[in-house]
């Protein structure tokens, strides 16, 4: 959630309070009950985003991250006895098929990585009647490492999608949902209290005086993805070069600069085991300004 998105559940939670501690007077107004109906639904619909936004997607990354490590140091380990057996007996051709580095399958796309296991394991498997030093139970390994890699290769992924689609998408119609029903229910309060009651047209005023945050700032949201996955790159530092400013990333993958001067501008964009990248925004006066950058590996 940005800053902006949480002024705006504070605006709405004073806007709440409001609405309680004034509930008897508010009983006779025709219409409010409507207007309150599709503002508390709003507000429960950006709480449900929300808290979609925090599902922690991580956990699933980090598992998959990890067995397509032990997949990968399962499958080298054997091809490097294969490769020098191999070499032994003269096998030249299956020699070169087994002396890859780690990042030949670690650094692949997950499909890729697993197709390239699975072609070596075959290699192997194929000839152990030539490499002696490779046995059955040492390939059973590899396929339980494979398997358990493939088992969630997709899980951050989905669980990405699942949040970007509840939490993400779906928070900025819910928000001109509230937004519109607070200005609603602002005109039935001033246009019933103004001269009986302007204490209380004040309060509500007051309430809901944050509610257009953002609108007269000029910001900047930088996302970091990653180039293969397309998940948000957490922790990635964003520096603005005019003033030499570092921003960091949130579980979104966002930078969020709340205030910046109009005009052309240079950032670089960095993070662990990635390659930095420099980019070149031109940022709009008054405006939320959108930017997106991916990075890739090393």
């Amino acid at each position: 959630m940005t800053n902006e998105q949480r002024s705006k559940l504070d605006s709405y939670d004073r806007v709440a309070v409001f609405n309680t501690s004034h509930v008897t007077g508010l009983a006779g107004i025709l219409d409010y009950a409507g207007e309150k109906g599709k503002f508390d639904g709003a507000v429960a619909a950006i709480i449900a985003a929300a808290n979609a936004q925090q599902e922690d997607t991580a956990g699933n990354s980090s598992n998959s991250s990890f067995r397509k490590t032990a997949m990968t140091k399962a499958v080298i380990k054997f091809a490097k006895r294969g490769t020098v057996k191999a070499k032994i007996a003269g096998n030249l051709v299956l020699s070169a098929q087994l002396d890859q580095p780690a990042s030949y399958i670690f650094s692949a796309p997950k499909t890729i990585a697993i197709q390239r296991a699975t072609d070596m394991r075959t290699a192997m498997n194929d000839n152990l009647a030539l490499l002696t030093n490779i046995t059955a139970a040492d390939i059973a390994q590899i396929d339980a490492a494979i398997a358990s890699f493939n088992s969630v290769k997709d899980n951050a992924v989905v669980a990405q999608q699942t949040k970007k689609a509840t939490g993400t998408d779906a928070m900025p119609a819910s928000i001109i949902l509230a937004d519109a029903a607070v200005e609603n229910m602002y005109d039935l309060v001033f246009s019933y209290f103004e001269d009986s009651n302007p204490a209380m047209v004040d309060e509500m005023a007051l309430a809901k005086q944050i509610l257009n945050t953002g609108i007269r700032h000029t910001s900047l949201n930088i996302t970091v993805l990653d180039f293969i996955t397309n998940l948000p790159i957490e922790g990635a530092n964003v520096k603005d070069m005019s003033k030499n400013t570092d921003f960091v990333t949130d579980h979104d993958g966002i930078a969020h600069i709340p205030k910046h001067k109009a005009g052309h501008f240079h950032f670089t964009a960095s993070a662990a085991n990635k390659t930095p990248v420099e980019i070149a925004i031109d940022i709009k006066q008054g405006m939320k300004n959108e930017v997106m950058v991916k990075l890739s590996g090393v």
